[in-house]
């Protein structure tokens, strides 16, 4: 199985980079990468509950993603399962926040990738989210 781990300092306090993750008009603004658009969001934050986003690619093709939170400790920690529609693979993603005054330091671990190209094709994904993440937060 492969991982990969990211960093990322936003310049916003802890509870706002928090809420981006968890809020739907707050996902829709930030979570796709590169020129992606998030037309839909939907979010049960609690632990069991699902969530599902929309991305949307210039070219109008879409991709979904949703899973299961695992996990909620408010401004602290998020952990929940990742699954695109249609695929049987399942893997984890979880965050930390800490602040740092008045920004944000964010950890992101994303684990359980079958392959090395999976693990390297959502380094690139998440990237992109994360760039827009800092300069929306």
């Amino acid at each position: 199985m492969f991982e990969l781990t990211m960093n990322k300092r936003c310049n916003a306090p802890v509870a706002r980079v928090f809420a981006a993750w968890c809020t739907t008009d707050l996902m829709r603004r930030w979570f796709g990468p590169g020129e992606m658009t998030v037309p839909e969001a939907e979010v049960d934050l609690r632990v069991g509950g699902a969530y599902r986003v929309v991305m949307r690619r210039p070219d109008g093709q879409t991709l979904i993603i949703g899973g299961i939170y695992r996990e909620i400790v408010t401004n602290q920690r998020l952990c929940f399962s990742w699954q695109w529609e249609g695929s049987e693979a399942v893997t984890e993603v979880e965050l930390t926040f800490r602040a740092a005054g008045e920004q944000t330091d964010l950890t992101l671990v994303h684990r359980e990738f079958e392959t090395e190209a999976a693990r390297d094709d959502h380094n690139k994904g998440w990237q992109g989210c994360l760039a827009k993440l800092a300069v929306f937060a």
